[in-house]
């Protein structure tokens, strides 16, 4: 899991949907981020927003931190789909 601000979290799994979605097909669920459910900004960019809690929407800044996150843990096996 990576945590964000106020106890958020995205885990494995819904940030490889994300990266892929947002970063690796460019397909993203929402063209611009009005209140991103990990930092808490509004961002002029797109995002990722979860199918299965509509209201968490995370931004393009977040998924991309959020992978270097994943990448750097020794005790998780995660890498940036493609």
């Amino acid at each position: 899991m990576v945590e964000g601000h106020q106890g958020s979290l995205i885990c494995g799994p819904c940030l490889t949907v994300a990266y892929t979605e947002v970063v690796a097909h460019e397909t993203p669920s929402v063209d611009r981020v009005e209140h991103c459910t990990l930092c808490l900004e509004e961002r002029n960019q797109p995002g990722w927003r979860s199918p299965a809690y509509e209201e968490s929407v995370v931004c393009l800044r977040c998924i991309k931190q959020g992978a270097t996150v994943f990448e750097k843990d020794t005790e998780y096996d995660w890498s940036r789909p493609e």
